[in-house]
């Protein structure tokens, strides 16, 4: 249905009703696109700030058939404990996701990527994270972030990754 149809119809229905195209509970001077528009920018303005969060958060790597945090990998937990301990971020809660290369069962790899993402949900707990604002889920071997088949594409599917969650 068109813009003017729509308008048409909104009169019409004033108009059976006994209200005036000037009433105080409806503004007719008002487009549903400009509606539309401003409910759009503020989602935008949201989506804009969950995007920023995860862009910035840093993928946590794990050792193969290892679920505790690397050494090497503690600098990351430490920046993502202070992205999202920031003002920007106090209000979200925040999805770790566990993930494994293709090695080991589909069971095993489930629950070697459930491991992983409480480990690191662990580590940001320790750094002054509320464990209430943290959810864990493991994607075993089915969310790769590479899909070749070599040390390096293993290496890059075997992490933790953030979600940022309204």
């Amino acid at each position: 249905m068109g813009k003017l149809a729509l308008t048409s119809l909104a009169v019409a229905v004033l108009v059976l009703t006994g209200c005036s195209q000037k009433s105080p509970e409806v503004d007719m001077t008002k487009s549903t696109a400009d509606t539309q528009s401003s409910v759009d920018d503020g989602m935008s303005a949201l989506q804009k700030l969950i995007a920023s969060l995860e862009a910035n958060s840093k993928t946590i790597y794990f050792d193969f058939d290892k679920y505790n945090v690397r050494k090497d990998q503690q600098t990351n937990i430490d920046a993502n404990a202070a992205l999202f301990n920031s003002a920007e971020a106090k209000n979200f809660s925040i999805k770790v996701e566990g993930n494994c290369d293709e090695f080991g069962t589909d069971e095993y790899n489930y629950a070697l990527g459930l491991k992983r993402a409480k480990s690191v949900k662990d580590g940001l707990v320790a750094k002054g994270m509320n464990a209430d604002r943290l959810t864990v889920v493991s994607y075993g071997e089915s969310n790769p972030a590479v899909n070749e088949h070599n040390k390096d594409a293993w290496a890059k599917n075997r992490r933790a990754e953030f979600k940022v969650l309204p």
